[in-house]
C-alpha cells in the first residue's frame, strides 16, 4: 500500500482540491458502513479545512493509503499546538471490503512512527458503535472501561483492532439525540437566586471573552476522566477569538448559553450547526464549574440554549456525548428527551 502523509498546510489549495472529492467520498463510505447514519457524513468544507490549514492552536495531519491508485485507507491525527504537545488524537479506517488484510495495521504503524518522531508519544483514539452492534450478543465477552462504568464487546472489529494494537479502553461515552427544546415543548427552568443565563448566536461577545476562555480552560480539568486525556489547556480571549474565526471560516454557526453569578462565570453550553446541513445540531462543550454545581444549572443551560437555537435556526435534532459515569448529566439529558444513538469508546496508548 502506498501511504501519503499530508500535514495541514503542506499542500497548495489547488493540490488539496484535486483530491478533496475522493477523500470526502471515501469518508462517506466509511461512515455509511458504520451504521451511524447520514447525519454523520463528512462535510466537504470541514475535510478541506483539515487538509489545508491550522488555526494556530489545533492542526491536523492526514495519511492516505492507496492500492492501484484508489484510496483504501485513511488516517487522521488531531494535534494541539499550544499545550499537550506530546498528545495526538488518532483515528484510522479501511475500505469495508478490504478489512482483515493488514492494511489498518500498516497504516497505524506509519502514523505512529511519524508521530513519535514529532514527540507525540501519548495517543488517544475512539470507536463509535451503534447500540444494535453493541447489544447483538450480550452474553459474548465484553471489555470493561477502566473508568469503572460501561463495557464494549471484544469481538466488535473496531474494539478488537484497538486492543490488538495496544490501546487501553479508558472510558465509555453515550452519544444521544433529541429534538430541540422548542420542538419538544420543554418549559424554561427556574434559576436559583443570584444566577442569570445569557444566550447568543455567533462569535463570543467581546465583554464575555474572558469568562468563556476560563470555562474552556476548566473543561480540560473538570469533566469526568479529563486527567486521562491530557493536562490543563491554556485559554485566553485570543484563543476564543481564533476558535470563533475558524468556525466562521468553516460555515459553522454556534449557539451559546452562559450562566453567571454576578459577573463570575458559573457554566456554559454550546450547540453548533452548519448552513449546508441546517436540521442537525451538535452539542459542543458543556460545563458547570464545580463551585456552582447543585443549583440545576446544567439542565437550565441546556434547555435555554436549545430553546434559543430552536427559535432562531432550522435545527430539528441535536446530538450530544457524555461519559457514562457522568450520571447527573445523563439524567439531565434523559429529562430533556435524549435517547441513545451510539456508544463511543475512548482509548489511550503510550508509544515506546
Amino acid at each position: 500500500m502506498e501511504i501519503t502523509d499530508i500535514p495541514a498546510g503542506s499542500r497548495s489549495a489547488a493540490d488539496i482540491d484535486e483530491i478533496l472529492a475522493e477523500a470526502v467520498d471515501f469518508a462517506t463510505l466509511i461512515n455509511r458502513a458504520s451504521g451511524l447514519g447520514a447525519d454523520f457524513d463528512p462535510r466537504s468544507d470541514e475535510v478541506r479545512q483539515q487538509l489545508l490549514s491550522d488555526n494556530g492552536y489545533v492542526t491536523h495531519q492526514t495519511w492516505i493509503g492507496r492500492l492501484g491508485g484508489a484510496i483504501v485507507a485513511k488516517g487522521i491525527a488531531y494535534l494541539t499546538l499550544q499545550d499537550n504537545l506530546d498528545v495526538a488524537d488518532v483515528w484510522c479506517s479501511v475500505h469495508p471490503e478490504l478489512r482483515g488484510q493488514g492494511l489498518g495495521s500498516e497504516l497505524l504503524a506509519a502514523m505512529e512512527a511519524n508521530l513519535a518522531a514529532q514527540g507525540r508519544t501519548q495517543l488517544t483514539s475512539y470507536c463509535e458503535i451503534p447500540p444494535a452492534a453493541r447489544d447483538a450478543d450480550l452474553r459474548s465477552a465484553h471489555l470493561a472501561a477502566e473508568s469503572g462504568a460501561g463495557s464494549l464487546p471484544v469481538a466488535q472489529p473496531d474494539v478488537a483492532f484497538l486492543i490488538r494494537h495496544g490501546f487501553a479502553f479508558k472510558q465509555l461515552e453515550r452519544c444521544s439525540v433529541a429534538k430541540t427544546a422548542t420542538a419538544a415543548k420543554l418549559p424554561a427552568r427556574d434559576l436559583d437566586a443570584g444566577y442569570t443565563i445569557e444566550t447568543w448566536t455567533g462569535p463570543t461577545p467581546e465583554h464575555r471573552l474572558d469568562q468563556v476562555a476560563l470555562l474552556h480552560q476548566r473543561m480540560s480539568t473538570d469533566t469526568p476522566g479529563a486527567e486521562e486525556f491530557g493536562e490543563e489547556e491554556k485559554w485566553d480571549a485570543a484563543r476564543v477569538r481564533a476558535l470563533d474565526a475558524k468556525r466562521a471560516e468553516g460555515r459553522e454557526q454556534l449557539g451559546t448559553a452562559l450562566a453567571l453569578k454576578g459577573e463570575a462565570p458559573a457554566g456554559f453550553t454550546e450547540v453548533a450547526h452548519f448552513d449546508d446541513r441546517p436540521a442537525v445540531g451538535w452539542q459542543g462543550s458543556t460545563l458547570v464549574v464545580r463551585d456552582h454545581r447543585g443549583h440545576g444549572l446544567g439542565a437550565a443551560l441546556k434547555v435555554a440554549n436549545h430553546q434559543a437555537v430552536g427559535e432562531s435556526t432550522q435545527v430539528e435534532r441535536i446530538y450530544t456525548w457524555n461519559a457514562v459515569e457522568n450520571s447527573w448529566m445523563l439524567a439531565i439529558n434523559d429529562r430533556a428527551g435524549f435517547a441513545t444513538w451510539a456508544w463511543v469508546g475512548l482509548w489511550k496508548k503510550r508509544l515506546a
